[in-house]
């Protein structure tokens, strides 16, 4: 059995917590990961978001049978201005104070990049000295998570300072808490070339990331993709080239009801994912 959720502003029509909910319901997901700048961004500051607004959303959304298993703040935590680095860290910091309030155990983000805007695929990112500069926030993120009790959900990627299975390893041990987790994607660790950073399928690198840190894996992200000579793009579930099931049954054998999030799949596409797919 495949714990099926999907990301909050991939309910498309969704533009309140109430529609949100009924939208998550309907299309037969339990759980959330829920970004709020992406869903309601006129919430989402470090300024706004509370515990009265986690309180309301954990209730709306329970009504429907629907639980934040992830609460998204994706930032950029290397960011090369300190002081947008700074305010980046203290909104973290501030989801991660609230975050019991949505009844969410992870606040999530990946790990940044040399760029401002991250997006171009670059190799400064894989130098030691980037490593530090996550290490360094992770290692902040980690101590407040500590404080309030919620798990810091780092997701690695290819294009990342944390970005194959020997930094994800490293970092583990580097920060050495049960309050880090990894938020487990196998298409974020894909190349533009459609093999993973290691040049293995994504099937193969997943066998190979259970058995390395399998047991820090706190949600599991699953898109699909398409390459072409611009480079990869993501899609719908079973529009892509990735072998969904393969991947589904390796993470269902390993971490039982981890919360495995549709990512790039809307609307519809969502409930077709779970028909084909949910009773693994």
């Amino acid at each position: 059995m495949i714990n099926f959720g999907a990301r909050g502003h991939d309910v498309t029509w969704a533009d309140t917590p109430e529609l949100l909910a009924r939208g998550l319901a309907g299309y037969g997901v339990h759980n959330v990961q829920l970004a709020l700048p992406k869903s309601f961004p006129e919430w989402s500051g470090a300024d706004a978001v509370n515990p009265g607004m986690g309180l309301y959303f954990r209730r709306v959304l329970a009504e429907r049978g629907v639980d934040v298993a992830v609460l998204g703040c994706y930032i950029n935590m290397t960011h090369p201005d300190p002081a947008a680095r700074e305010a980046a860290l203290r909104r973290f910091e501030a989801y991660l104070a609230n975050a019991r309030f949505f009844g969410a155990p992870v606040v999530a983000s990946e790990t940044g990049s040399v760029d401002a805007d991250p997006g171009r695929f670059t190799e400064e990112n894989f130098t030691e000295r980037m490593y530090r500069e996550a290490l360094g926030s992770i290692r902040r993120l980690v101590a407040a998570g500590e404080r309030f009790g919620t798990i810091v959900g780092v997701e690695p990627g290819a294009n990342h300072p944390i970005h194959d299975i020997e930094t994800t390893v490293r970092l583990l041990e580097d920060v050495d808490s049960p309050y880090l987790g990894i938020v487990f994607d196998p298409t974020a660790y894909t190349t533009p070339n459609g093999l993973t950073c290691d040049g293995s399928d994504q099937v193969t690198f997943t066998r190979n990331a259970l058995d390395a840190f399998g047991d820090r894996v706190v949600a599991v992200h699953i898109d699909d993709f398409t390459t072409d000579e611009t480079g990869i793009h993501r899609c719908n579930v079973d529009e892509g080239t990735m072998d969904v099931a393969g991947v589904l049954r390796l993470v269902a054998a390993a971490r039982p009801l981890v919360p495995v999030i549709l990512e790039q799949t809307t609307d519809e596409a969502i409930a077709r994912a779970v028909r084909r797919y949910g009773n693994l």
